[in-house]
């Protein structure tokens, strides 16, 4: 029996996401890659530039084996997991994004998901520290956290991405 294949979403390199479309792609693999046209501003001229709608992202239709053989994809860093689990995509978001960049429009793409405020008591997801527990002491960016964990009553402090944590 053939296993189901869904959307699930990659997490590329930084300007990776067009040359991962293309090697999947190759590789039989149904790629999504939303791009929208933008106006770059360089000191002796304007261009037109086709960027990828989500910056580091690519969207692949994969069964396990296909997701598995996608993460040896040269540029792909990691699959998206939420709670130790490969995230997916519902056909339904794929085609409304479809539609959104088919009717044009100015789209300003923004990270609706609430970090963990400051003090917040939080675990480590993923990457190599997952499992371990700390506390939110800053933000850093848009992307990582300091979390601090209380060892031997000194604190260690580990920078970690916003997206490996979850609040206890």
């Amino acid at each position: 029996m053939a296993e189901e294949q869904v959307w699930r979403v990659f997490y590329t390199f930084p300007r990776a996401e067009k040359k991962c479309e293309k090697r999947l792609t190759d590789g039989g693999i149904e790629t999504f890659l939303p791009k929208h046209t933008v106006i770059r501003q360089w000191s002796d001229r304007k261009k037109e530039v086709v960027e990828p709608l989500f910056r580091n992202y690519i969207f692949a239709r994969v069964d396990e084996r296909d997701r598995l053989r996608a993460l040896q994809t040269d540029g792909i860093v990691r699959c998206v997991s939420f709670q130790g689990r490969p995230a997916v995509v519902r056909d339904e978001e794929i085609e409304q994004i479809r539609l959104a960049i088919e009717h044009g429009g100015d789209f300003a793409v923004v990270d609706y998901a609430p970090r963990p405020v400051v003090g917040a008591e939080v675990v480590v997801t993923e990457g190599p520290l997952q499992g371990l527990r700390g506390e939110i002491r800053e933000h850093r960016g848009q992307t990582n956290v300091l979390v601090a964990i209380s060892v031997i009553r000194q604190a260690l402090r580990v920078n970690v991405p916003a997206a490996w944590v979850e609040t206890v």
